[in-house]
């Protein structure tokens, strides 16, 4: 193999001048291409295959399959494709995940259901709220009147608020307050259980209503008056905060009759009595929506973004909680 190599870099420096000389150098150039490079390409090819059956030592033996590595490792099996496509198998962890259930979420789930409470009890429960409500009124008869005026028009609620301004003005209405808001939670039970039956018929559920009314109406007031703390408006957030105390105080009233209705209707009324109420209250509240636009009527010129903000906020959030929450029950 030296020797031909040899001629044939002698032949390559052979220093020719004529143009005979030169078509026989290039015609024995094509012989030794021909004849002699297949040879040698042969015995080189050779020694790349033996070199690519040698161990690599940068294979990467666990990323093959169970039969490639066995392969690999005892050297008696066929060519395997490294680029086979093979089902994927999921691990031991992602396997266990994917067999957990989920459960759908239920709030209710930490109340006790089921029925079963006596109608004794709804009576007693009645006596104890119309016993508060009859001394929130003997304790100061005219808080109740001003009231009325200040439920009629926009000067009664000026008089009554700059006469409320000590802690001794305002306890009337705060005791008038508390009645709504027992009144209100035996309410919202009774709507539930004109419509569910005797699934939430129960005390506890009772005792959840009425701390889940007080906590509602309480959050909203102190909600206000943070926006006062928060923003230049603490006279207008203090009137408003005014004006949800003496409407609630008003329709803490009408309330007690109609769940005394409620309470000991027969079925057959039970439903129209329940919507009756609805009705009602939504008219109060419709009232109360519309006294309260005098009140920030002066900032939806200037400040229509922040006027919106607070009306989905304040006003229109909490409500499609409390009905997504309502809803979402079984």
């Amino acid at each position: 193999m030296s020797y031909l190599c040899g001629v044939f870099h002698r032949l390559l420096s052979i220093d020719v001048c004529s143009q005979g000389r030169v078509v026989f150098r290039h015609r024995l150039f094509f012989l030794l291409v021909v004849l002699i490079l297949p040879v040698c390409g042969e015995e080189t090819f050779c020694s790349l295959c033996r070199a690519q059956n040698a161990s690599n030592p940068f294979e990467l033996l666990m990323r093959l399959p169970e039969e490639a590595r066995t392969a690999a490792t005892d050297g008696s099996a066929a060519v395997v494709n490294p680029f086979e496509v093979v089902p994927h198998k999921k691990p031991g962890a992602a396997q266990k995940l994917a067999g957990n259930e989920t459960r759908p979420f239920t709030p209710f789930s930490i109340i006790s259901r089921g029925g079963g409470m006596p109608a004794s009890t709804i009576f007693w429960v009645l006596i104890f709220i119309s016993g508060f409500a009859a001394f929130s009124i003997a304790a100061n008869r005219s808080a109740v009147t001003k009231s009325w005026q200040s439920f009629l028009s926009d000067n009664g609620l000026n008089v009554v608020q700059r006469e409320a301004f000590s802690l001794s003005g305002t306890t009337p209405y705060y005791l008038l307050y508390g009645s709504f808001l027992l009144n209100a939670g035996l309410f919202y039970f009774l709507v539930v259980r004109a419509f569910q039956g005797e699934a939430f018929n129960n005390f506890l559920f009772l005792l959840m209503c009425m701390a889940g009314a007080a906590f509602s109406f309480l959050f909203k007031h102190l909600l206000i008056k943070a926006t006062g703390w928060l923003f230049p408006v603490t006279k207008e957030t203090e009137r408003y905060n005014f004006l949800m105390l003496v409407f609630n105080c008003v329709l803490g009233l009408f309330l007690l009759p109609f769940n005394f209705v409620l309470a000991f209707a027969s079925d057959d009324y039970r439903l129209f009595w329940v919507f009756w109420t609805l009705g009602l209250a939504g008219v109060f509240y419709l009232y109360r929506a519309y006294r309260a636009m005098s009140i920030g009527l002066k900032f939806l010129g200037t400040d229509q973004f922040h006027f919106l903000l607070y009306l989905c906020t304040v006003e229109i959030a909490p409500v499609m909680l409390l009905l997504k929450w309502a809803t979402v029950q079984t």
